[in-house]
């Protein structure tokens, strides 16, 4: 589903995708704030993030789903503000487990995707530790992975972090400098329902020759499973992925998720759901604004013969994926 802001200040709905439908269910989530990041796969909670004035970066973990669970303050996070298309680029958070379950041993992440850092916090900690900025990596997204913490790069980097070090150090996994010979537009790491670590690289691709044309580009995705070597934990290959069977990703800006679509009725197989709000996607030409009104382009990229259905609406943006709790509200 797509979690999705309502008419109503301070409150948000679901949106079936495959149903094409609004439910009738408010979440107490705030559409005031600058961002959302769906924060955590399976655990129901979200980071909503603030800019201050005076610099830096406010986030709060809330549980919309558990009406008991208090909202946690994260220390404040050091950001020096970049707009790109318009917007701020704000980091992406990532939530190791549930606070709930674990409230002392919980680690959040956030990643500068624009320079290439990382930050960690601990959950009772009242401070952020910063890793050392990656040159030339550009890193797009991570990822929580068998109890380690794995970053992606455009040039096809892999990279996981000691979260235990101080300072925090970056280990490069692959032995090669950059393992393809293009950048990817945007990377994600992806955790496979049988468990298996899958690299994702997104490619723009000027479908008439003209790249000063935006309204002809187009999207297309290659899927890697990650190899690693078992000895040093070094990546030995990226061996491409042609189908990936009965499971369907759900991509975006915020944590990307792999399910079984056999378990979600409306879901396709062997597919990519794919969710963007920028201005150069598919054929879809937005104005650059800074209102929260720019229509969400959402694709379906068809693994098998690389097709791709694309939908476009003006009253689900900003929103973003989310795997809701079955046993209801609590």
């Amino acid at each position: 589903m797509l979690l999705v802001p309502t008419e109503c200040e301070g409150k948000r709905k679901l949106y079936s995708f495959p149903a094409g439908k609004i439910y009738d269910i408010e979440l107490p989530v705030p559409c005031n704030s600058k961002r959302y990041c769906d924060s955590s796969y399976g655990h129901g909670w979200l980071a909503t993030m603030d800019v201050l004035d005076r610099g830096g970066l406010t986030i709060t973990l809330v549980n919309p789903f558990r009406k008991a669970e208090a909202p946690i303050r994260l220390p404040r996070l050091d950001f020096k503000v970049l707009r790109k298309y318009c917007e701020v680029c704000l980091p992406k958070i990532i939530l190791s487990e549930d606070p709930t379950l674990n409230p002392d041993s919980y680690v959040v992440v956030a990643i500068y995707k624009h320079v290439s850092e990382l930050a960690f916090t601990k959950g009772g900690q009242k401070f952020w530790i910063y890793s050392k900025r990656l040159r030339g990596c550009l890193l797009t997204d991570a990822i929580f992975h068998k109890s380690q913490v794995f970053a992606v790069g455009k040039w096809g980097n892999i990279l996981s972090f000691d979260i235990n070090s101080k300072p925090i150090e970056a280990k490069i996994l692959n032995p090669q400098e950059c393992p393809f010979s293009r950048y990817a537009d945007k990377a994600y790491l992806v955790e496979s329902t049988n468990g298996d670590l899958l690299h994702v690289r997104k490619f723009l691709k000027d479908v008439d020759g003209d790249a000063y044309h935006e309204e002809f580009w187009t999207e297309r995705f290659m899927v890697y499973k990650l190899v690693f070597n078992e000895r040093d934990g070094s990546v030995v290959q990226h061996v491409e992925i042609k189908s990936i069977g009965d499971e369907v990703m759900f991509l975006g800006d915020d944590y990307c998720i792999s399910v079984l679509a056999s378990n979600f009725p409306g879901c396709q197989p062997n597919s990519i759901y794919y969710m963007d709000d920028c201005t150069k996607l598919g054929g879809a030409r937005v104005p650059d604004t800074d209102s929260d009104s720019r229509p969400s382009v959402i694709g379906i990229f068809n693994l098998e013969d690389e097709t791709i259905t694309r939908h476009y609406s003006l009253n689900i943006s900003p929103s973003l994926w989310i795997v809701p709790l079955f046993n209801g509200l609590c």
